[in-house]
């Protein structure tokens, strides 16, 4: 009798422990974890599309501007390794040949005069035959030089000198002058000053340090340009200064 009771407390104890070993386990589940493993919690807010895509232009901003640097950091690099160039030296003015003779051909385009003769002299066989190089004067081929060429207004019917300069009075600053010479060596020249002075002021013949061309001719007077004498007391001069 006494051995049957014992054997029911005995499984009793066992089936209570069993119920109270598995309420432990239930518990232990509640308190740890609530949701099944692995469940993800829905975000609570969406991003702005205009947000997101002023963080994409910052970055691609940034990015191109790290890739710009880097480029000029390289640049500057291979620039301070590349050898030095020695400068080149300009190369020089080609040397004028000086004629064996003074025989020169004056052209002014805007005239109408094509290679005029110009010899030495100023005597009328020398101007009947187109203008004169005043004598002491210098030559296009000789630096700072004022070459000074006379010619008559009227000059001889039929000849060279036939109004060669009558037409002089209608150049102005900037018109082209040319002279060649004997070996076909050209110098151009553009007007820069025009002057009226008295027969017998030579001064307008010397140099005046630049190289230049001066034509000089007859007027009746000081502004009268276009009376055929027949005084012709003032002289009409043309300089050119060589280009």
């Amino acid at each position: 009798m006494k051995q049957r009771r014992r054997t029911r407390l005995y499984g009793f104890i066992a089936a209570a422990g069993l119920v109270l070993f598995g309420a432990l386990l239930l518990g232990i589940n509640i308190l740890t974890n609530d949701e099944p493993v692995g469940r993800v919690s829905t975000p609570t807010s969406i991003p702005d599309p205009e947000e997101l895509a002023r963080a994409d232009q910052q970055a691609a901003a940034y990015v191109a501007d790290a890739r710009q640097k880097a480029a000029e950091a390289a640049q500057a690099e291979a620039e301070k390794s590349a050898p030095r160039q020695a400068p080149q030296a300009s190369e020089p003015e080609p040397e004028v040949a000086v004629p064996s003779d003074t025989y020169m051909y004056l052209t002014i385009p805007k005239l109408g005069l094509y290679d005029v003769l110009v010899q030495d002299g100023t005597s009328e066989a020398v101007l009947s035959q187109g203008v004169g190089h005043v004598p002491g004067t210098g030559y296009p081929w000789v630096d700072g030089s004022n070459s000074y060429i006379a010619g008559h207004r009227l000059g001889y019917p039929g000849t060279p000198s036939d109004l060669v300069f009558w037409d002089l009075p209608s150049l102005v600053a900037g018109d082209e002058i040319i002279l060649e010479d004997s070996l076909g060596q050209t110098y151009t020249y553009q007007v820069s000053e025009i002057l009226e002075v008295s027969p017998y002021d030579l001064s307008v013949t010397g140099s005046t340090g630049s190289d230049m061309v001066s034509l000089q001719t007859c007027i009746e007077n000081y502004g009268d340009y276009w009376t055929a004498g027949p005084n012709w007391l003032a002289r009409y001069i043309v300089r050119a200064q060589r280009v």
